[in-house]
């Protein structure tokens, strides 16, 4: 097995997929860092799965070209596999096996020694807390720890990437939480992470960088912080207290980057270009009109507001999402055809 891992654990240039005569995935370029975690947002037919599954070599891209840690995705596919593990919607376990038996059956097609296999499972059966359910049926399961136990599969051979394509999708929101948590501490450990998601809360609270997909473009690729500066010349200053008068919210609008302040006791909202010191000159003025601050804190727009930017807005989005139905629709078979089959 390659042992080097490049800066750049994903990197794609103008990748495409083509299914008939609709574009799923157009000319996608981004790269994704070593250690990194990184979430792919976007709308359920946005072209999440289909990316995921062309670096994961499940589908061949109709052109253009990937490396996975340094190993080209066409021309190095059995190399790309050993450096990887997918957890996704068609990786499936045994329902009869339990975990471990599960764990050793896939040791023998990743060709793991049996020493090694015993060390791993020991490794992944405390890493996950199994305890006794490494022993349980994974049918009898429940869907956090059937999510569990698929991740688990999927690091049995130490892969450098791990692909997590909608993981938390029908899980409580306790399980949901701790996987999020445990995602994060594998890239805390070294692993790379590529967290698809439709949920739009999700990226901004464990993911480095996101890139945001919609129609099978990328539209943007950036911190969560820096996404949502991106789309928000505004910022927004809360300030905390239980009186002020109208004579001095007008000292504040004397200030020429405000734009906007309202006062509904006991928050003050104020509106405003962004400036790095203006949070300090708010707080000055205040405290030399004898305001008394009980807290006050700046408020960035949310990664749910900064995605509907992003994408052209709501409109949009609700068109995006008929013709995605509308496509479903047209490729599920009538009441006659099915009447017909049978």
């Amino acid at each position: 097995m390659n042992d080097y891992m490049p800066e750049r654990a994903i990197e794609t240039h103008n990748l495409t997929k083509v299914f008939g005569r609709v574009t799923a995935v157009d000319n996608l370029s981004f790269d994704v860092r070593e250690g990194e975690l990184f979430g792919l947002l976007g709308p359920n037919g946005a072209g999440k799965t289909t990316t995921v599954r062309m670096l994961c070599t499940l589908l061949e891209p109709t052109s253009g070209s990937a490396t996975i840690a340094g190993c080209d995705l066409v021309r190095e596919p059995d190399e790309v596999r050993r450096q990887i593990g997918v957890v996704s919607d068609g990786v499936m376990l045994y329902k009869d096996l339990s975990i471990e038996e599960n764990l050793r059956f896939l040791s023998k097609l990743y060709d793991l020694s049996k020493e090694d296999t015993g060390v791993r499972i020991k490794e992944l059966v405390e890493l996950f807390d199994f305890r006794e359910k490494a022993s349980r049926r994974v049918g009898a399961l429940s869907s956090g720890w059937t999510k569990k136990a698929l991740i688990a599969a999927a690091l049995l051979h130490r892969p450098k990437i791990l692909f997590l394509d909608e993981v938390t999708s029908g899980l409580d929101p306790q399980s949901a939480t701790a996987l999020r948590d445990f995602a994060r501490a594998l890239c805390d450990q070294g692993v790379t992470i590529m967290w698809t998601t439709h949920y739009m809360s999700e990226p901004e609270r464990i993911c480095d960088r996101i890139g945001i997909v919609y129609g099978g473009r990328m539209v943007q690729v950036g911190s969560p912080s820096d996404l949502k500066r991106k789309v928000s010349e505004l910022l927004t200053i809360e300030v905390e207290t239980q009186s002020i008068s109208s004579d001095q919210i007008e000292k504040l609008r004397t200030m020429g980057e405000i734009c906007r302040v309202d006062y509904e006791n006991p928050i003050l909202r104020i509106s405003c270009e962004r400036d790095d010191d203006l949070t300090e000159r708010v707080t000055k003025i205040l405290l030399s009109e004898g305001v008394k601050i009980k807290s006050i804190a700046t408020k960035e727009p949310t990664l749910e507001e900064t995605f509907i930017k992003l994408t052209g807005g709501e409109d949009e989005i609700d068109r995006f999402l008929e013709k995605a139905s509308g496509k479903k629709q047209l490729n599920k078979p009538s009441s006659k055809d099915q009447a017909t089959k049978a």
